[in-house]
């Protein structure tokens, strides 16, 4: 591989960074796949799910390991890699041979930006269809096995649908409620003595309970004291059908690629603006109100005093009331901190590739291992700033951009800063 002038340079310096990303990109990814394996045996390898599911999802777990792995071994492999040339007098002696020192870096630079658009295409594309099967696969255990999500005495929720257990043993649920909402947006329930996590004969291949002694109750939609009710001996109970799975109906950013999240984001956005100009409408709206009775109240033209007094403070204290409660779409802030971190992931390794080449040069004794011990460092430390960003964004309301965009530029304007400055000396 050559870039620029000196292809025989280039080709030695990339093939050093490649040996040193192939080793990184290993450690990183046996560490993602090693803990979430010690996840699988703790959670479901235990409670007796196959071992076939638990490799699937495994399986579908890989394009997140892969673009986790990508940006932080990018980073270490150029620590190590320059660590290494410094510390054999390698960086000395290219300088002694007439390179200049942007020579040296280049092959790297452009090897990380490859990087990291590859690992945005993967993040884009490959990430959100493993993590829909995931979840697909997750939900199809959760009803073949209900000890798995659906604990004893407890109440849980998927989709638009409650279930609410009893005791749970090698014969299924018993008793088992499920609550659900029908086209008419009734709440019916559905009430079984006992709930067995397979239907036999499941020749579909969608699976669900087959309730046994079962009570129906469907609300009147006019009439809210009338039922209807009925019994059966057994019904079977599916949750995924021939034209729509759970996935499906489940939307979620994490399983959408990039412009679906943005468009979504934009229908959010203007749903939210619309929202926000109607209740700016009607604060104004108020204030008109009010300033007519301060006005009444002012010319002396009121009748009586003491209800212009009572119609102010009615008029004002509505007025408080909705700027108090001017409408909050908690939701769009998730998507926008989804839509950033699609971003902020794959392309944190730059910044650190121009932090490489100066860091690098300080290693003067065994230059890979304190390269990667460095590394080790940086990652820890963007890792913890994603954390905290993502948990501002969520819970203290910070702009979803500044809190996942801006740590990546300042650190890129610091790399960078620190590498012209090397470059300088």
């Amino acid at each position: 591989m050559a870039f620029g002038k000196h292809p025989t340079l280039s080709r030695y310096i990339a093939s050093e960074f490649l040996f040193s990303f192939f080793v990184s990109f290993q450690f990183f990814f046996l560490v993602f796949f090693f803990n979430q394996l010690l996840l699988m045996a703790q959670e479901i390898l235990a409670k007796g799910i196959p071992v076939g599911s638990v490799l699937l999802l495994i399986l579908y777990s890989i394009p997140s390991f892969i673009t986790l792995s990508a940006p932080f071994a990018t980073m270490t492999a150029a620590l190590m890699a320059y660590g290494r040339f410094s510390s054999d007098n390698e960086i000395l002696a290219m300088r002694s041979a007439g390179f200049r020192k942007f020579a040296i870096f280049q092959p790297v630079l452009i090897l990380g930006t490859i990087i990291a658009i590859a690992s945005l295409g993967v993040n884009d594309i490959f990430l959100p269809a493993g993590t829909k099967a995931f979840h697909q696969l997750w939900l199809e255990l959760i009803l073949k096995h209900p000890g798995l999500e659906l604990g004893e005495y407890s109440i849980r929720r998927i989709r638009d649908t409650i279930f609410i257990t009893g005791a749970i043993d090698e014969t299924g649920i018993h008793p088992m409620i499920i609550v659900e909402r029908d086209n008419s947006g009734n709440l019916n329930s559905i009430i079984a003595r006992l709930a067995s996590p397979a239907i036999k004969g499941n020749k579909d291949g969608f699976p669900g309970f087959r309730m046994h002694n079962v009570l129906s109750l469907i609300p009147n939609s006019i009439r809210s004291d009338e039922w209807t009710w009925s019994r059966a001996r057994y019904m079977d109970y599916r949750i995924l059908s021939d034209s729509l799975t759970i996935s499906d109906q489940y939307e979620n950013p994490a399983y959408m690629r990039i412009l679906e999240v943005r468009r979504v984001i934009s229908e959010k956005s203007k749903n939210q603006r619309k929202r926000l100009e109607e209740e700016v409408a009607q604060i104004e709206r108020k204030k008109y109100e009010l300033s007519l009775e301060y006005y009444d109240l002012a010319r002396g033209r009121a009748s009586v005093l003491e209800n212009t007094k009572f119609n102010i403070a009615d008029s004002y204290s509505g007025m408080e009331g909705l700027i108090a409660g001017l409408p909050v779409d908690h939701s769009l802030q998730i998507w926008k901190l989804e839509y950033y971190q699609k971003f902020a992931i794959p392309f944190s390794s730059l910044p650190f590739v121009f932090l490489s080449f100066p860091l690098g040069l300080l290693a003067r004794r065994s230059g890979r291992a304190v390269g990667f011990f460095i590394g080790l460092m940086l990652t820890t430390l963007y890792w913890s700033l994603l954390v905290l960003g993502r948990s501002l964004g969520l819970r203290a309301g910070a702009s979803p951009f500044l809190v996942m965009i801006v740590p990546v530029i300042v650190l890129l304007i610091i790399g960078v800063g620190f590498y012209l400055y090397r470059v300088k000396s």
